[in-house]
């Protein structure tokens, strides 16, 4: 009888242990199953990140509001052109220090900042592309009030209405300022809205004191509402701005970076891509010439 019960016992822990040692062996299997999906995971993931080109955009001249259907838009648009997606910036110095990282990327930028850019010394990027209005690559800034002033010095301390950002604004006063031989010792109030139409209206309706806009943007609002444009008094006018330009990282070194520039420059062609250009405030794109290049400060 005890001999049965031991044998028994014996052969049931022989039987445990051998079961235990099966369950290791398929559990190790396991582990090691799930180790290999997760590294090839992470390589395609890699791989993926690494062959997709990005359209990064940052612009100090307009306040665009809804970043969140302006990325829709073109990533609906650069994807039926290839593996391509769109992220803005609304940052200047997060956009600046992500610039200094980058090597081989496709940037929509201001001409102005842009040119910023070259004089902190980043010497690779190079503009391939500028925005058009009715076949202009350039326009020009108009500082508006309602009432007469006698100089944009008059303005300083007061609010300035403008759908560019706080640095852009007051550097691009005075610089205008400095046209009329105009030394400002005086900050302005600069009241940010989306829109150039949104400045002149604050100036209007008395929530600004002078509104900085796109001649273009006053040529409109006259052929709109000629009653209101009359009530507008323009003052100094900047000296010509090239609109936004495509820059990449020189030399190109990628097929898809060129395929890239080619889906930017064919927006006109497709309702998406014009959709795209009227956020913007673009009617289309064309290839900097070297008049253009000269007016960017480029080498020929």
């Amino acid at each position: 009888m005890n001999k049965f019960f031991l044998t028994t016992i014996g052969g049931y822990m022989l039987t445990h242990i051998d079961d235990r040692h099966r369950i290791n062996k398929i559990s190790t299997r396991a582990i090691i199953v799930v180790c290999l999906v997760l590294a090839f995971t992470l390589f395609s993931w890699r791989i993926e990140a690494a062959s997709r080109n990005t359209l990064f955009f940052y612009n100090p001249e307009s306040n665009i509001n809804d970043f969140r259907s302006l990325k829709m838009l073109f990533d609906s648009y650069l994807s039926s052109n290839g593996w391509y997606q769109f992220q803005p910036f609304n940052n200047k110095s997060t956009f600046e220090r992500f610039l200094e990282k980058r090597q081989n990327d496709v940037f929509l930028l201001s001409s102005w900042h842009y040119q910023n850019l070259v004089e902190q010394g980043y010497s690779n990027l190079q503009p391939i592309l500028v925005g058009t209005i009715d076949g202009e690559s350039t326009y020009t800034k108009v500082l508006s009030t309602k009432k007469n002033v006698r100089n944009i010095k008059r303005l300083q301390g007061k609010r300035i209405a403008s759908a560019g950002d706080q640095d852009y604004t007051e550097r691009m006063l005075e610089s205008m300022a400095f046209q009329q031989r105009l030394r400002l010792n005086k900050p302005f109030k600069v009241l940010t809205v989306p829109k150039d139409i949104d400045a002149l209206m604050s100036v209007l309706f008395g929530m600004a004191q002078g509104a900085l806009t796109a001649r273009h943007s006053l040529d409109t609002l006259a052929a709109l509402n000629p009653r209101k444009y009359r009530l507008l008094r323009q003052h100094t006018e900047s000296q010509a701005i090239m609109l936004p330009v495509v820059v990449v990282h020189q030399p190109i070194s990628t097929f898809s970076t060129e395929k890239l520039l080619d889906a930017i420059e064919d927006m006109p062609h497709y309702s998406n891509g014009q959709a795209i250009l009227g956020m913007l405030g673009l009617n289309g794109w064309k290839k900097l010439t070297r008049a253009d290049m000269r007016q960017l400060s480029l080498p020929r």
